[in-house]
């Protein structure tokens, strides 16, 4: 049997109930469905005591903004001196930027349609500006209108203590990337070898350049390996053994292994904790009888004396990044400093890179090295450097390196000089061309004139080395021994 479920709707109404869905969108509208129903027995006091309760400033306003009458429920209001606010216009109340928007409202409610919710800051003789959000209504048909009020100066303290704290993050960050620039510095500039690593897995976490040396390394082998890997495997086990004895007895602990070629080096560890995870942080020590120490010296030696050689020096990877310049490179060029010159092309420092460097490169690999290659740089700022390069080349851990001498030869100007001549001698053919055949044929011949004008130049530059010239000039060799037969046919014609 079917049953017809009813609800009572005030006195003596009875209705079917409502599905789901339809009082959901009834509970999301703007207005009761049926106040007529629900509050046609409400007094008028009683809907002011609801009202009030409701939210924390009511303010009664006629057309003109002045506050007929108010119910205050917030104690900071109350303390700020909100009392005094009926008999007043609203406008007085509020700070300067507030009273616009005041004049928005009462604009508004003279026209149909919804009155749009505002900001507005109160101004309090005995408290701070307090923010308080307006949703503003008419009453009635009797021009008057109310506003409902909610106070948002505990939000705006929230928002104030958000933006301390993210101001206090980000000195607190600042201040752990100086620290960090600090530990970095130093770490990588102190003479002596150091591994970082992570005790879990005794993994290198980082590596200093000196530690690299002793170990015959670079960074990009050594980081994420196991350290046992970077000794001698007869030393694998004394090592471990070492680094377990550090954690578990979380104490520094001392032990000198054998490296490969019968070297002796004293590790020292020492365990600490970083973020609630191990770490152990060795230092190798060389002992007396053992010649690294003379050989690291000889190193920096060495090195100092590039750093301060008044010729420049550069070293370049196989794709022909720097790598590693000395001052006298960026003062040749007119850097800001010789970190401006690192991982930059080399190529990119020559007054024609497609030409120059690929011979420069191209006779390094053939021959093994190249003494005094004339040549132009150009600096950041289009100044021009005539220099002379002496380059040769190594292999080192399998990757091939690059390593240039250079020094000045003279003016870019006096070594133009030639390059005027050149273009000169060039202008003067193809003048001598216009008005004795038709444009087409001065374009053809003009055509021929340039092949063999950049052929000639590709051979002076190669030392007449034709394989070099054709690798230069993107021909095949081929290419190139025909079209200087076809010169040397038209030569003899």
């Amino acid at each position: 049997m079917k049953t017809n479920h009813k609800h009572r709707l005030g006195a003596g109404v009875q209705k079917e109930l409502v599905p789901l869905d339809d009082l959901i969108s009834q509970t999301v509208s703007a207005s009761f469905a049926h106040a007529d129903v629900y509050f046609k027995d409400v007094s008028a006091h009683e809907a002011a005591g609801v009202l009030a309760k409701a939210c924390e400033v009511a303010l009664v306003l006629d057309q003109e903004g002045f506050i007929l009458d108010a119910a205050v429920s917030s104690e900071a209001l109350l303390k700020g001196g909100a009392k005094s606010w009926a008999g007043r216009k609203w406008s007085e109340i509020v700070t300067i930027e507030s009273e616009a928007k005041i004049e928005k409202i009462l604009e508004e409610s003279h026209h149909e349609g919804p009155i749009k919710a505002r900001e507005i800051n109160h101004s309090l003789p005995n408290s701070d500006d307090t923010p308080i959000h307006y949703n503003t209504v008419r009453l009635g048909d009797t021009g008057r209108l109310i506003a409902f009020g909610r106070d948002l100066s505990r939000l705006s303290h929230l928002q104030q203590r958000l933006m301390n704290a993210q101001l206090a993050m980000e000195r607190e960050f600042s201040r752990l990337r100086s620290e960090e620039l600090r530990y970095r510095t130093l770490f990588q500039l102190v003479d002596v070898p150091q591994l970082l690593l992570e005790a879990s897995s005794l993994k290198v976490v980082d590596i200093n350049p000196a530690a690299q040396r002793v170990l015959g390394i670079n960074d990009r082998k050594a980081l994420g390996s196991r350290v046992t890997q970077l000794f001698g495997s007869e030393e694998s086990d004394v090592l471990h053994q070492l680094l377990r004895a550090t954690l578990e007895e979380n104490g520094a602990r001392d032990v000198t292994v054998t490296m490969r070629g019968g070297r002796h080096i004293a590790i020292h560890a020492v365990p600490f904790h970083q973020e609630r995870n191990a770490h152990i942080l060795l230092r190798m020590e060389a002992d007396s009888a053992n010649v690294v120490p003379l050989t690291y010296a000889a190193e920096r030696q060495t090195l100092d004396l590039v750093e301060h050689m008044p010729d420049a020096f550069v070293v370049t990877s196989e794709n022909r990044r720097v790598m590693s310049c000395n001052p006298a490179f960026a003062n040749l060029l007119g850097l800001s400093s010789v970190v401006a010159a690192e991982g930059e092309f080399f190529d990119n420092w020559f007054e024609r890179p497609g030409v120059d460097c690929n011979v420069l490169i191209a006779n390094v690999q053939e021959h093994g090295l190249v003494r005094r290659f004339a040549t132009v740089l150009r600096g950041p700022y289009g100044r021009l450097e005539s220099v002379e390069i002496s380059a040769s080349q190594m292999v080192q851990d399998g990757e091939r390196l690059y390593g240039f001498l250079i020094r000045q030869s003279g003016s870019a100007a006096l070594q133009g000089e030639d390059g005027g001549e050149f273009v000169a001698r060039s202008n003067e053919q193809i003048t001598n061309l216009v008005g004795h055949m038709p444009l087409k044929d001065i374009v053809r011949e003009t055509t021929t004139l340039i092949e063999q004008l950049c052929i000639e130049t590709a051979l002076d530059l190669t030392k007449g080395n034709r394989v070099s010239a054709a690798r230069m000039l993107g021909l095949s060799r081929q290419s190139l021994y025909a079209k200087l037969a076809r010169d040397s046919d038209d030569e003899d014609a």
